[in-house]
């Protein structure tokens, strides 16, 4: 029998990931554009769902736009309008989350359990969507995630890698932590989770998953540097300042404890260092491509 699975977006770097992983197994797969539907519009998800009969939704709609400041609104809509055709077609739902939700809290690690407690738009936004959905389903995972990192998009690898190659000052806190998370690692892990739902499994929840390699934002960018020079792609010497205050705007700890991931379906985590070259170098292909393509 065969099993459709409805993934929201496929334009992000996130989505993108989430659609490679994707295209290796048997799931039917919808992936409708923003023209094909207006994810705001709830009566329009609503008759989408009804007529394609998904049997599972996995959600990283707006997920990328909640970090840039007022991109909240996507995130939040597209939450809202699948609880809504989720809970009306009794369909389960796998929603992409964030550390972000946990804002000032100082704890070294975040359990499940933990109480969100956001300190900046961007949280609060997490955990509204958050809300949206747990208050209405049952059959649902809320997945939050570590810092994710990757060779397309705005995360804190592609920034350092701009900032250093193009010579500039780079600021580095040593009290900010977390655990770099590839996207094509998260992509591993969701559609693991979509391939153990399609087989009967009904592990709901909030859970958590992050590499398995915590380590601080300078230390992060130490090894992106040495990389970079030991590759030898560096043509102008970065400045990198090292800072030690209480990071403003940022949760100081974006490490996850996984326990309900590993537990219920057996999720390991790997660590980011492996595939940082590989990411590197994928980077650095797309910026000549860029370049190529504006000449």
């Amino acid at each position: 029998m065969s099993f459709t699975l409805l993934l929201t977006d496929v334009n992000s770097p996130l989505g993108k990931a989430l659609e490679h992983e994707l295209e290796r197994e048997p799931f039917k797969l919808l992936a409708p554009s923003g023209g094909e539907l207006d994810w705001s519009n709830e009566a329009a998800v609503i008759d989408y769902v009804e007529r394609e009969q998904p049997d599972l939704v996995i959600n990283c709609r707006g997920w990328e736009e909640a970090y840039y400041p007022g991109g909240q609104g996507q995130l939040i809509n597209a939450a809202r309008c699948l609880a809504s055709a989720c809970r009306q077609f009794e369909l389960p739902l796998i929603h992409l989350s964030s550390y972000t939700v946990f804002g000032a809290d100082a704890k070294g690690t975040h359990s499940e359990k933990d109480l969100p407690a956001p300190n900046t738009e961007t949280g609060a936004a997490f955990v509204e969507a958050e809300q949206l959905i747990t208050s209405v389903l049952q059959r649902f995972i809320v997945l939050r995630l570590s810092w994710v990192i990757g060779a397309y998009g705005n995360n804190h690898l592609t920034r350092l890698l701009s900032a250093f190659l193009a010579g500039a000052s780079v600021n580095v806190n040593r009290r900010l932590r977390g655990s770099p998370t590839a996207q094509s690692d998260v992509a591993r892990v969701a559609v693991a989770m979509a391939k153990q739902i399609s087989c009967g499994a009904e592990n709901w929840g909030v859970m958590h998953y992050c590499s398995g390699d915590a380590c601080s934002e300078d230390e992060f960018a130490d090894q992106v540097l040495q990389l970079l020079i030991q590759q030898q792609l560096l043509t102008a010497e970065p400045s990198v300042t090292l800072v030690d205050t209480e990071p403003e705007g940022e949760p100081p700890s974006a490490i996850l404890g996984c326990r309900h991931a590993r537990d219920n379906f057996g999720i390991q985590a790997r660590s980011w260092r492996p595939s940082l070259l590989p990411l590197v170098k994928q980077w650095l292909h797309n910026r000549e491509q860029t370049k190529h393509t504006l000449q």
